[in-house]
């Protein structure tokens, strides 16, 4: 549940969402079209897919805009397209700014390139946000940024121990949005995500854990377990995880907070791999372990403490039945990887 969630709005209200056509971007569309909200989608489908947002595509309450957020015309971009879409309101009411690179394999692997989207492009939606003088910007960030804490669970006052690029690309970010909120009164509002899952999540050599098991899965290939299996990690299924990002954005008492979302139990990367085989019922696949994933931490969970008291927020989606949606759209949406 969410507590002060807002199940509709009698005037509409305008949000941006960047990174719209990822698979936690395109929910939180949905999500926000669903409570009367007019939404200005940015993605430069790097990573996104279009079809994700197949759904919202007719809705006149929805408009894309394809442009990269490492780009210093955004606000220009932004603007023309705001002009010529049909909002009834196109004042903006809210940043919802969760478009990123957040694979830790790719950012070892180009750090650079890492750089410019996570940390110029935070740059350039905040300088967006500035110019618009959009008052409220809410900040996907990641539990990557405590690296491996000596206490679980984790909170949000937790040092900071980056191990990877992508680690220290979010922590960049938050301290940006820290000094806009000194300097210009940009009520900033950041969400550490731990582990998040569920349909539309892509399948590569980049993918989160859950994606690439269901995936091997129903191709009957080795699931791969990185390591000994028996890190343990929390899992939030997506759809949870856009209702808190939107109370991020409406609940008052959130400006200015940093807020943990994370699954509220912990399951070893062995027990999830017997349980996505077992539920990929004619999967003919082994289990197999290969070498440690750099950067791997040995454990990650998240205190839920903040997120009950300000969001109100406390997952719905148990990790079995969100598995079995998400088995179920990887089985209907199969491509070649």
């Amino acid at each position: 549940m969410v507590g002060d969630a807002h199940t509709s709005r009698t005037m509409a209200t305008t949000a941006i969402v960047t990174g719209a056509a990822g698979f936690i971007g395109s929910a939180l569309v949905e999500l926000l079209l669903s409570r009367n909200y007019n939404v200005l989608g940015i993605d430069n489908f790097r990573t996104g897919k279009r079809e994700n947002l197949s759904v919202v595509q007719g809705d006149k309450r929805f408009r894309l805009l394809e442009a990269d957020i490492s780009k210093r015309v955004l606000t220009k971009d932004i603007t023309e397209a705001l002009s010529s879409s049909h909002f009834v309101s196109k004042d903006i009411d809210s940043v919802f700014h969760l478009a990123a690179i957040s694979s830790v394999k790719e950012s070892i692997e180009n750090p650079q390139l890492v750089n410019d989207t996570n940390v110029a492009g935070t740059i350039n939606v905040l300088e967006m946000t500035r110019q618009l003088e959009i008052k409220r910007l809410v900040f996907s960030s990641s539990a990557a940024i405590y690296g491996s804490p000596e206490k679980m669970p984790v909170h949000e006052d937790a040092p900071c121990h980056p191990l990877s690029p992508y680690a220290a690309s979010k922590i960049a970010g938050e301290l940006y949005i820290h000094s806009y909120a000194e300097l210009y009164g940009i009520s900033g509002t950041i969400l550490r995500y731990f582990n998040v899952y569920g349909p539309r999540q892509a399948y590569s050599e980049y993918s989160g854990v859950i994606s690439t098991f269901t995936n091997q899965a129903l191709r009957n290939e080795p699931i791969t377990i990185e390591g000994s299996g028996n890190q343990t990690r929390s899992f939030i299924y997506v759809e949870d995880i856009a209702r808190a990002t939107l109370a991020a954005g409406e609940i008052k008492k959130a400006s200015g907070m940093i807020i943990n979302l994370s699954g509220i139990e912990s399951i070893s990367i062995s027990r999830l791999a017997q349980i996505i085989r077992k539920n990929v019922a004619d999967s003919q696949s082994e289990i197999i372990h290969v070498q440690p994933r750099p950067s791997d931490v040995k454990e990650s969970i998240g205190s839920m403490e903040r997120a009950r008291k300000i969001l109100e927020f406390h997952p719905e989606v148990q990790l079995e039945s969100g598995l079995c949606k998400t088995i179920e759209w990887y089985r209907a949406h199969q491509t070649a990887r």
